[in-house]
C-alpha cells in the first residue's frame, strides 16, 4: 500500500469487501450474528510491513446497517471493513467504542470492531455506556446484577484474540492489543448521577470486580463533558477517590477554555478519551495544534482519541462519510486536510516501506463476528 491507496480512498472509490456469501449469510449478503465464519488468515504472499501506529486513537461507531434506525440485526460486513480499514491505515493505535448492554443489536455489533482492532494491535477502549435510558447503570448498581454484567464484557471482549500476524505492534502479550473497559459516560451530563455517588456506588465497586477477575484489565473513569461544565465535576470526582479506583483518569476536550481547568497533575495516567473540533476546516488545526497543547499543558496525559471517525452529521466532527454504492459501500474522505495530514505521518514514518493494506492482514472480516456463545452469553447476563 502507498499513497495511492489513501488517494483512493480520499476520492470515493469503494473500498471493501462485496458482502458476505455462503452459510450463514442474509439475502442482501450480510452474516447472521452467531453464523460459522472462515478463520482469520491472511493472504498469502503478501510482502510489506504493517502500517506504522503513529495517529494516537480515535472514536468509532460501531455500524451493523448504515441506517441505524434499521431494525434488521444482522450485521453488514462491508461497514465493518470500511471503518476498520481506515483506523489501521491511518496509523491509529487505539479506538474507542461503545457496546451498549440495553441494545442487543449494537452490543453485539461491537464485537468484531473491537475483536478485529486487537488482533491488528490496535488498543480497545470498550465503553459500559447504553445510547439512551438508565439500564445499565441501574445494573451496575445493583450489587445483584452487576457481576452477571460485568462477566458478559469480560468474556466476550477481554478474551484475547489470534493476532493475524507475528509482530504487529500491539501493547498487549504477543503483540495483541490491549483492552480497556470505561464505566459509563459523562455520568453527571447523561445520567444526572452525581460525582461522588459515581465513584463511590458504581466506579468503585466495578473496579474491584473487574481488578478481582482479570488484574490485567485496564479501568477507565468516565469523562466528563469537554466543556467548562465538566472541569469542576472531574475535581470532585478526584477528591472522591477516583483515582484509587481506577486506572486511567479520562477528559474531554472540546474547547481550548477546558485546558487550564483541568488538573495538570494526578496520580495515574490521563486519556483524553475525546476530544475534536466541531467544523470540518477546524480539525487540522485541532489535531495539529491543539493536541500538542494538550501534551504540553497537562503532562499526565498520555493518549487522545479523536472525535470521531464517521457519525450521521455532515460537516461537523466525522473523518469520512459512508455511502451505498450498489449493493456494496463506500468510504469518502469529508475532512481531507487532516486525512492528509494523517497519511502524511504514516508514510514518513514508514520511510519508503510497503505498507500491508488491511485486506492483506484481514481478507474476511467474519472471522471476528459474534459466535453463537457470544450470543447466549449477552442473552444470559441480560436476562440475569
Amino acid at each position: 500500500m502507498d499513497r495511492r491507496r489513501f488517494i483512493r480512498l480520499a476520492a470515493g472509490v469503494p473500498v471493501g469487501l462485496a458482502g458476505c456469501l455462503g452459510p450463514g449469510c442474509a439475502r442482501d449478503g450480510s452474516l447472521v450474528p452467531g453464523a460459522g465464519a472462515p478463520s482469520p488468515t491472511p493472504s498469502p504472499g503478501n510482502e510489506g510491513v504493517v502500517v506504522p501506529k503513529v495517529n494516537g486513537g480515535i472514536n468509532l461507531q460501531p455500524l451493523r446497517r448504515l441506517d441505524p434506525r434499521d431494525p434488521d440485526p444482522t450485521i453488514v460486513p462491508d461497514l465493518v471493513t470500511l471503518q476498520l480499514g481506515a483506523v489501521y491505515e491511518l496509523g491509529f493505535d487505539g479506538l474507542r467504542v461503545t457496546a451498549p448492554f440495553s441494545d442487543r443489536a449494537n452490543f453485539l455489533a461491537a464485537i468484531p470492531y473491537v475483536r478485529a482492532a486487537r488482533a491488528l494491535g490496535i488498543d480497545a477502549v470498550v465503553v459500559l455506556a447504553d445510547f439512551a435510558g438508565l439500564s445499565l447503570a441501574r445494573a451496575l448498581f445493583d450489587d445483584k446484577r452487576r457481576p452477571a454484567v460485568l462477566r458478559l464484557y469480560e468474556t466476550v471482549f477481554a478474551v484475547p484474540p489470534a493476532p493475524v500476524r507475528p509482530g504487529l505492534g500491539g501493547l498487549g502479550p504477543g503483540g495483541v492489543g490491549r483492552v480497556a473497559f470505561q464505566i459509563l459516560n459523562e455520568p453527571a451530563h447523561f445520567l444526572g448521577v452525581p460525582p461522588e455517588a459515581y465513584v463511590r456506588e458504581l466506579l468503585t465497586p466495578c473496579f474491584v470486580a473487574l481488578k478481582y477477575d482479570n488484574p490485567d484489565i485496564i479501568v477507565v473513569a468516565a469523562a466528563e463533558v469537554g466543556n467548562v461544565d465538566g472541569p469542576p465535576r472531574i475535581r470532585a470526582m478526584i477528591e472522591a477517590g477516583l483515582e484509587y479506583v481506577s486506572d486511567r483518569v479520562a477528559y474531554h476536550i472540546y474547547s481550548r477554555a477546558v485546558i487550564p481547568l483541568l488538573s495538570p497533575h494526578v496520580k495515574s495516567l490521563v486519556w483524553v478519551t475525546e476530544s475534536g473540533a466541531a467544523g470540518t476546516g477546524l480539525h487540522l488545526g485541532w489535531v495539529r495544534d491543539t493536541f500538542v497543547e494538550i501534551f504540553d499543558r497537562i503532562p499526565d496525559v498520555s493518549r487522545i482519541f479523536y472525535y470521531d471517525l464517521f457519525d450521521g452529521e455532515r460537516g461537523v466532527y466525522r473523518l469520512l462519510d459512508i455511502e451505498p454504492d450498489g449493493p456494496k459501500f463506500r468510504a469518502v474522505v469529508e475532512s481531507t486536510a487532516l486525512y492528509s495530514f494523517l497519511a502524511d505521518r504514516v508514510l514518513a514514518k514508514a520511510a519508503g516501506q510497503p505498507l500491508l493494506g488491511f485486506d492483506a492482514l484481514i481478507p474476511d472480516i467474519r472471522a471476528y463476528f459474534p459466535t453463537a456463545e457470544d450470543v447466549k452469553a449477552y442473552d444470559e447476563a441480560f436476562e440475569a
